[in-house]
């Protein structure tokens, strides 16, 4: 299979940043599973930073830059996605297994046809960043994602399951962060909110998934368990 990657492009994913060539690179999908990608724009093509002179093999988790400014994962490139599966953080930590490739989604999101990806998406997507950068130890930015991902999600609230379930995920988001830095009083208000909104709906739900309520209620032991409410925390592991 070959593929011709650009403005004008056959990828998988629209491309709209002006500074790619109209047909800027093409990937080549051997029957081996090899993959190849040539540099066809004056522009330039980089393969994890690297500038590409000849016909070069990549992998599909490996990292494209066409031009000054915009990158994607090879992946994104020759497969189609699914942007409405994009409802936890999870089935996003999935897809971008570090918080490298996630940011590469994340920073060119705004060169991408939004129109093909559900509102809540993006949100969705910088609250799994928020997982990342917990890891890591960067509270301050994790938290600053969280909020923006939050009050975004609050104002698309329109009464749907979807989106009540969507928005209680980022609620145990926040709750994670505060319970990580010891700021019990602000995780236990937060993974209330999250577990009143999944008390209200079934878990065959777009949005609320067996998963979610899971994260959820076992986050919710552990925070009353911390405050020694043996109650409550019996209360909540018993819904696991």
């Amino acid at each position: 299979m070959e593929i011709l990657v650009g403005k004008g492009g056959n990828q998988s994913m629209p491309i709209m940043d002006e500074t790619v060539s109209r047909v800027h690179c093409k990937i080549e999908v051997m029957d081996s599973g090899f993959i190849a990608v040539t540099n066809l724009s004056a522009s330039g093509t980089y393969l994890n930073g690297v500038k590409l002179v000849k016909r070069t093999l990549a992998k599909k988790e490996d990292t494209l830059r066409l031009g000054p400014s915009f990158s994607a994962i090879i992946s994104e490139l020759i497969e189609s996605e699914d942007y409405n599966i994009y409802t936890c953080h999870q089935v996003v930590c999935r897809k971008y297994r570090s918080s490298r490739d996630l940011q590469v989604f994340l920073s060119t999101s705004s060169q991408r046809a939004l129109e093909s990806m559900p509102p809540f998406c993006i949100p969705v997507a910088k609250s799994a960043q928020a997982c990342y950068l917990m890891n890591e130890g960067k509270y301050w930015e994790a938290q600053n994602l969280i909020y923006d991902a939050g009050d975004s999600l609050y104002d698309m609230q329109d009464g749907s399951a979807l989106l009540q379930g969507v928005y209680a995920t980022i609620l145990t988001v926040c709750a994670r962060l505060y319970f990580k830095v010891g700021r019990l009083d602000v995780a236990l208000e937060s993974i209330k909110g999250a577990c009143g909104i999944f008390d209200r709906l079934s878990s065959d739900n777009a949005g609320c998934s067996v998963e979610q309520h899971q994260e959820t209620y076992s986050l919710a032991a552990e925070i009353y368990a911390m405050l020694g409410d043996n109650e409550a925390e019996t209360i909540y592991k018993n819904k696991l």
